[in-house]
């Protein structure tokens, strides 16, 4: 269903794990990729302007050797802050998937997500894969699972589940309910909406929680464990860094495998 993702690159550790990601990505239909490395304005110690012509030959040898395995390549440099500059380079590229290193868990998580992976997901309105770069590599496609409140910010999130589902041997449907005085209602709202979606995704499981959607998502992706977490976010507008929504940005942060972020309306 993603034809064409552009791709992160640092020249970091990270980026292994990122590339064994995109050629995976290449058995799931997608073709092409843009490479896309920034110089950024972010820190005193920046790579500078001079510079560019190393990048530009590491850049066109990742290029050439992706080519050897069937994937029609391109790359590019920007400068600048790197969210908004990944953004604009995917708008112009014209991909329809962002793929990002998330770097780990630990005290420096916050402030690496935080800085770039995060600051896409809130600034674009594209879907987003962040891979974590640390721990095994999730290489196969048993479980895929849906976090959905039945909203319309989910509609786009069970859209692209949908077209995944056929690639996944497990497909899995979360709806948590937090625990209130109209929890009755809410369960009531949930069933029907799962039924529904359970209608159009052949072999869905559901399951309903009555927990916080942050806690209950995190936990059921490392129970069952999923292989890939697909979940929405609200929107872009001018209020694009409160956009991202706590449950999709706590799925970011504490979900140690493979997430999807769909943002509302793709």
């Amino acid at each position: 269903m993603f034809e064409h993702v552009l791709v992160a690159i640092d020249f970091s550790p990270a980026w292994p794990r990122v590339r064994q990601r995109l050629e995976a990505l290449g058995k799931l239909g997608v073709a092409r990729a843009t490479l896309v490395y920034v110089m950024s304005s972010r820190y005193p110690a920046a790579p500078e302007e001079r510079h560019r012509a190393h990048y530009e030959n590491r850049l066109a040898e990742e290029a050439a050797s992706l080519a050897e395995i069937g994937m029609e390549c391109d790359f590019r440099i920007a400068v600048g802050e790197p969210g908004r500059e990944l953004v604009r380079a995917a708008e112009k590229a014209g991909a329809d998937l962002l793929l990002l290193g998330d770097r780990g868990h630990g005290k420096v998580h916050d402030f690496l997500v935080g800085s770039t992976a995060l600051d896409t997901a809130r600034l674009t309105t594209l879907p987003v894969w962040l891979e974590p770069v640390h721990g095994a590599f999730v290489a196969g496609n048993d479980v895929l699972l849906l976090a959905t409140d039945g909203s319309a910010n989910a509609a786009a999130a069970e859209e692209v589940t949908e077209k995944l589902a056929p690639r996944f041997a497990r497909r899995v449907a979360l709806t948590a309910c937090c625990a209130t005085e109209n929890e009755s209602c809410e369960r009531s709202d949930a069933e029907s909406h799962l039924t529904t979606l359970a209608g159009r995704i052949e072999g869905l499981e559901t399951r309903i929680e009555s927990a916080d959607p942050r806690d209950a998502i995190v936990a059921l992706a490392g129970e069952l464990p999923a292989d890939l977490t697909v979940v929405g976010k609200r929107g872009r507008n001018a209020m694009s860094e409160l956009l991202l929504g706590s449950t999709a940005e706590a799925v970011c942060r504490r979900v140690h495998r493979p997430v999807l972020l769909v943002p509302a309306g793709v």
